[in-house]
């Protein structure tokens, strides 16, 4: 028995010394897991401060930094009246239709040769007022050039200076459409468009300006805030009620807008009444559980 004492002790020693190591790898485990957090918990927060500068960055549309065309009112839409001319002979208490778009976004150029003669058609008859958007959130597909953002600022720059050319600009721009991951049309270019279409060369020379950049900046974020998630999309409103009580048209449960004739038919039925486009909100108390 004398011999096997000493083997009993070794094992205990050993095992103390497996216990203590792994305490020891535990703790730097530990550590580490907190180090790791606290790095995350930093990151964090220094991507909110971040977000929160960049935000601050952002005008808004009443900022008073921020040049609004003319023809712009409160949520950054560019009215286009009966007669064909930014800002003038626009339907008041009718229904509303905005259009967003994006210079750059080959899906509004789709959209523009599929509904362009429609729109005409529909602002004409007087029974919807139009209002465009045009943002820019394709940016990032111009090589740094900003181009959506260019482009933008001169359809503004139209609007308040050659209203009367806003809508031959706009057509011109699509029928030039630069392709995405392209450095999108140069500030000659898009002066000459405008000088084609109709602009002013003087007006066109001032394209270079960007005297309303802050305000297509804003108007894209406004956007953002309105539900617009891409381009091209619609919001529609009921006659007699404002901008805000309307919504977001779906192309699955409201309106199909690339098939031909499909839009210029719900605005239709919109604008006399025929198609709601927000249901009421009823006032009548919840049924109980038990009725």
């Amino acid at each position: 028995m004398a011999n096997k004492k000493p083997q009993g002790n070794d094992r205990a020693a050993q095992a103390r010394k497996a216990a203590q190591a792994q305490m020891k790898a535990q703790e730097r485990r530990t550590a580490a897991i907190i180090g790791i957090s606290a790095i995350a918990v930093v990151l964090l927060f220094a991507g909110i401060v971040y977000f929160i500068v960049r935000s601050s960055d952002i005008p808004t549309l009443d900022s008073d930094d921020v040049v609004a065309p003319a023809a712009a009112d409160v949520t950054g839409g560019i009215a286009v009246g009966t007669g064909g001319v930014a800002g003038e002979d626009v339907p008041e208490g009718t229904a509303r239709l905005d259009i967003y778009q994006d210079f750059m976004c080959p899906i509004c150029g789709q959209f523009e040769d599929l509904n362009a003669a429609d729109l005409d058609t529909l602002r004409e008859e007087g029974d919807v007022a139009i209002y465009y958007h045009p943002i820019s959130i394709l940016d990032r597909y111009s090589n740094g050039t900003e181009f959506s953002t260019r482009a933008a600022n001169a359809a503004a720059t139209v609007a308040d200076q050659a209203p009367e050319a806003f809508l031959a600009f706009q057509a011109a721009m699509y029928e030039n459409q630069p392709e995405e991951n392209s450095d999108g049309l140069s500030d000659d270019q898009i002066a000459s468009i405008a000088v084609t279409a109709g602009v002013p060369q003087e007006v066109a020379d001032t394209f270079v300006d960007g005297t309303f950049t802050k305000w297509v900046i804003a108007a894209t974020d406004q956007s953002n805030q309105d539900g617009i998630s891409g381009t091209p999309m619609m919001r529609m409103a009921d006659a007699g009620d404002a901008f805000a009580d309307g919504k977001v048209l779906d192309q699955e449960t409201d309106v199909m807008y690339f098939q031909e004739g499909a839009l210029l038919e719900y605005a239709r039925a919109v604008g006399a009444g025929e198609i709601v486009v927000t249901a009421p909100t009823s006032t009548s108390p919840s049924p109980s559980a038990g009725e």
